[in-house]
């Protein structure tokens, strides 16, 4: 178990869709819980990478705000200097 606190919600699901949602998580030999866990995780983590993708599509459109080579001399100091 992880420390991360856990929070109880309630989905209301017509008869069709919780019927569909069992036969399923029966067949993954899951429990309802999880697969719902499963579902949301993989919808946020793909939000994540769209707001993600979208962002790095601003920047390259953007060129002249998003010249890095500017801080490549920065860079090359802190890389030298990692005592890591």
């Amino acid at each position: 178990m992880t420390d991360t606190p856990i929070h109880q919600v309630t989905l209301r699901l017509p008869e069709p869709l919780y019927l569909q949602v069992k036969q399923l998580a029966r067949r993954r030999q899951i429990s309802i819980n999880r697969l719902a866990q499963e579902g949301l995780e993989s919808i946020a983590q793909q939000s994540l990478v769209r707001e993600m993708r979208a962002a790095y599509d601003a920047l390259a459109s953007e060129t002249e705000e998003s010249d890095v080579e500017v801080y490549f001399a920065a860079q090359s100091e802190v890389v030298a200097d990692d005592p890591a």
